[in-house]
């Protein structure tokens, strides 16, 4: 079954808060989660493993061998609110006082997905014939994990 985007929220709680179970997850919202309101896209959550091709002098076949994960960034945008005090003020707030969260994504199918983050950029965007934004780069740092129970 197929998960539909549209529809989803996303909310920044406290980077200890307990997150195993879906009632956690719920929990955590109701109490201590900041809203992120009317995100327009977050793109992709997840990691690369880079790969290493080993190559010899000899005619030995060569080798791959694993690396490191990289996690990647989460860009998202918004329309800049100045009296934001939930998801907008809480990002904020980790850009300036260099601050780890949790994010937290509640699915569509009643699910959730949670990764620890990081802001590396908080910005506010003027396009013409737009609203002015709000841009910010939550950088993954470390695995998100699919809460389904």
């Amino acid at each position: 079954m197929a998960i539909d985007s549209t529809g989803l929220d996303c909310y920044i709680v406290p980077i200890d808060t307990q997150l195993g179970t879906k009632a956690d997850c719920a929990s955590a919202i109701s109490s201590v989660g900041k809203r992120i309101a009317k995100i327009k896209d977050i793109g992709e959550i997840g990691g690369t493993r880079n790969i290493t091709q080993h190559e010899y002098l000899s005619n030995d076949d060569s080798e791959k061998s694993y690396g490191s994960v990289t996690y990647g960034n989460v860009n998202i945008t918004c329309p800049f609110s100045p009296t934001d005090t939930e998801g907008q003020g809480e990002l904020k707030a980790m850009f300036k006082n260099k601050e780890r969260r949790m994010l937290i994504v509640e699915n569509t199918d009643g699910n959730y997905t949670k990764l620890p983050i990081m802001c590396s950029k908080a910005a506010k965007g003027y396009s013409n014939n737009d609203f002015v934004t709000f841009n910010t780069v939550v950088e993954q740092d470390g695995e998100a994990v699919e809460i389904t129970e």
